[in-house]
């Protein structure tokens, strides 16, 4: 270990105890203020660099243990073995590295040591180590987010399950109940309509009562006689009457019961609600090192002539009703489409900016795309509770297909037969027109209201947690991240043009913004002096080179770009 730092080395040989205030390495001690000028007038001593003793103190403790001589033989180190990978002194030569050929004068190893490629190599890993641990640390802060916001997302869900357990089964309540006052109406009018046949009969034998009694009274003897018989026949016909009553259906007494359905009882022997599962997927995080190339990069701001000469002309602005847009589309023939969220519908307008027809759904659409050879288009759920991707026959403007996702779905694209969109907390899925079958073509934890765009090989998808545009090949291996706070923040729905340059809606900005297919470029083409307002959605047509640009609220703008 290196000598006592906190005392003079040169007094506590005289055994004077001094504090030491600077520090000699080449000396390895401590010196006094006395010493130190003493030290730094003697001839052997007047060259070395001294510190204080405050700077010493903060070297890492396994640098202060590090010796400056040889602990067997208590002389300085003036050769390093790189055979052995130690330093010598001069009797380590003699005694232990005499056969040693690769011996190398200490002072020539350590000169300009902290300038040299090796340490400056050092630095930079450290650095990127440092880096890479910031972006595993930053990464899980980002799934303890995704954790709260997947939790709210799922206490939803089950709150929204149980509304509708609740909802179907107050509707069974009250169709029961209606069944028991029909059925007891129904009961009851049988019971009245043959209480008044009794009480017909009733007071007809009462007549006859009270007509005996008066005959008894009042009527001859031969009247008495003659009218006996008519009497009787009478008496006999109301105990055949009784007689029939009794054994009728008529006078057996009604109740009422109830008997639970097998399968409410079933229900109620229910022991949980549902399950929770934690799944795992790939971790997302991009290792960096010196060796390797850097695949998620902030892309420097530059212009380029392609870019630059983007020009838009020809401006159309639309107004459209109330309601919340997330998306849109351009159709070749010139007619728009808009995705009203919070009213659960789309709409058509024709070429002209004129109103042509609404369709109403069930879900909260988010995005659409066009399918050319169905003409229709596909609409996503976005935050409905039913998770569903809906085709939409526009000639006879109905559903012609669903097709259920796992999570929700936000931002879509067509490719080839296929659709890709973005699935939360999922990634970027690809599913078959034809047979339903999906497949994920980039894992990720993707946010909610996220788009995504798709030329050739490529897709694109913005993400408005984290204010990036994202370019991944059709395999899923990243190409390149651009990320530059200053000119996007909030990014939402994207498009790509015939030449691969990416037109992106930056709501928190107000604006619109062109890229260039490397991500390298970027430029503002569209900004709130255009009149956008927290713009949501856009489609760029590229058949008839138009760009449509919807804000979050009721206007849109279509341009012709140059």
């Amino acid at each position: 270990m290196a000598s006592n730092w906190t005392v003079c080395g040169v007094c506590d040989f005289r055994n004077i105890q001094n504090s030491s205030v600077v520090w000699c390495s080449e000396c390895d001690e401590g010196l006094c203020d006395q010493c130190k000028e003493h030290h730094g007038a003697v001839k052997s001593s007047r060259n070395h660099s001294v510190i204080s003793v405050t700077e010493y103190q903060k070297l890492p403790l396994n640098v202060l243990e590090i010796t400056q001589t040889c602990q067997k033989h208590k002389e300085q180190y003036q050769t390093f073995c790189k055979k052995h990978d130690c330093p010598c002194c001069r009797r380590c030569v003699i005694e232990t590295h005499n056969e040693c050929k690769d011996l190398t004068a200490i002072d020539d190893m350590v000169h300009n040591i902290k300038s040299s490629n090796a340490f400056l190599e050092i630095q930079k890993q450290v650095s990127e180590l440092l880096e890479n641990i910031k972006r595993v640390r930053n990464d899980r802060h980002k799934n303890l987010e995704y954790l709260k916001e997947e939790r709210d997302m799922i206490v939803h869900d089950i709150e929204q399950t149980r509304k509708k357990i609740n909802d179907y089964l107050d509707q069974l309540q009250e169709n029961l109940i209606k069944e028991l006052y029909v059925t007891e109406d129904n009961e009851c009018k049988k019971i009245k309509h043959f209480m008044s046949t009794i009480e017909k009969n009733e007071r007809d034998i009462t007549d006859l009562q009270v007509n005996l009694t008066n005959i008894k009274q009042h009527a001859s003897d031969l009247q008495a006689f003659l009218v006996l018989k008519h009497i009787e026949k009478v008496v006999s016909d109301k105990e055949e009457f009784i007689q029939s009553v009794v054994k009728s259906e008529d006078v057996k007494t009604k109740t009422l019961s109830f008997v639970v359905n097998e399968k409410v009882k079933n229900f109620a022997r229910i022991e949980i609600f549902g399950s929770v599962a934690v799944n795992s997927k790939s971790c997302e995080v991009v290792v960096t090192g010196n060796r390797t190339q850097q695949a998620q990069m902030t892309v420097p701001i530059t212009v380029s002539e392609c870019i630059n000469n983007i020009k838009l002309k020809n401006k159309m602005e639309i107004n459209l009703q109330s309601g919340l847009i997330r998306g849109c589309a351009l159709l070749p023939n010139g007619k728009m489409m808009f995705c009203f969220n919070d009213v659960k519908e789309i709409v058509a307008l024709n070429s002209n900016g004129t109103y042509d027809f609404e369709i109403k759904l069930h879900i909260q659409p988010c995005d659409m795309a066009y399918i050319e050879a169905e003409h229709a288009v596909v609409v996503t759920s976005g935050n409905s509770s039913e998770m569903v991707n809906h085709i939409i026959d526009l000639t006879n403007r109905s559903i012609n297909k669903s097709m259920k996702v796992t999570s929700r779905s936000y931002g879509i694209a067509i490719r080839n037969n296929a659709i890709v969109y973005c699935e939360q907390g999922t990634g970027i899925i690809e599913m078959q027109l034809n047979d339903k079958s999906k497949k994920t073509l980039v894992s990720s934890r993707m946010a909610s209201f996220s788009y995504v765009a798709v030329h050739e090989d490529k897709m694109y998808y913005t993400n408005r947690n984290d204010h990036t545009v994202a370019c991944y090949d059709i395999h899923g291996n990243l190409k390149w991240e651009f990320k530059d706070i200053k000119n996007i923040k909030y990014p939402q729905g994207i498009s790509v043009d015939g030449n691969g340059n990416l037109y992106v809606a930056v709501k928190d900005y107000n604006c619109v913004v062109v890229m260039s297919p490397d991500g390298k470029q970027c430029r503002k083409i569209l900004s709130a002096s255009d009149g956008l307002k927290n713009p949501r959605a856009l489609h760029f047509e590229r058949t008839t080179n138009k760009l449509l640009v919807a804000n979050e609220g009721n206007c849109a703008f279509l341009y012709d770009v140059d």
